[in-house]
């Protein structure tokens, strides 16, 4: 079981981000290696997901849903898919809310998540994660900074 707990900070509204992260394509264009698919009847979302583990490249198809509660600005994502070549699977869900000012705009978004793994590839990807999941939170604040057209937070 991998956890994660996170938090970006970005210098722009609460209002911004919400936008953004209220978007799952404005989303998953801040998430390097991301590519969302066709959205099904249940309201969850075809999607790839290219992951670096050092010099190992591995990539997952997944079925994604995410559960939005606009009023607290907070939202619910549970994920589950396998990779392509190993069959290694993967299941996560993941808390994330949006909280901040207006004035000066600063936004925090702590994010809890879990994720389990099994198959082939489970111990690599586990011995590994740390590292990934640090340089792909950098990675996502820095994007969603961008985009909410401010700079990402000390």
């Amino acid at each position: 079981m991998i956890e994660v707990n996170e938090r970006i900070e970005v210098a722009s509204t609460p209002q911004a981000v919400w936008a953004i992260l209220s978007d799952p394509s404005a989303v998953v264009e801040c998430v390097e290696g991301a590519v969302l698919g066709d959205k099904q009847d249940d309201g969850s979302f075809n999607a790839k997901m290219a992951v670096k583990f050092g010099p190992a490249k591995v990539s997952f198809n997944a079925n994604v849903l995410v559960e939005y509660d606009a009023a607290n600005l907070s939202g619910n994502v549970t994920a589950r898919g396998k990779d392509g070549i190993s069959g290694t699977k993967f299941k996560t869900t993941m808390h994330f809310k949006v909280e901040g000012q207006d004035v000066p705009p600063q936004t925090a978004i702590p994010i809890k998540a879990e994720c389990e793994l099994s198959g082939r590839l489970a111990h690599l990807i586990e011995s590994g994660a740390n590292l990934v999941i640090k340089r792909m939170t950098a990675s996502f604040a820095e994007k969603l900074a961008e985009r909410c057209g401010g700079a990402k937070a000390a």
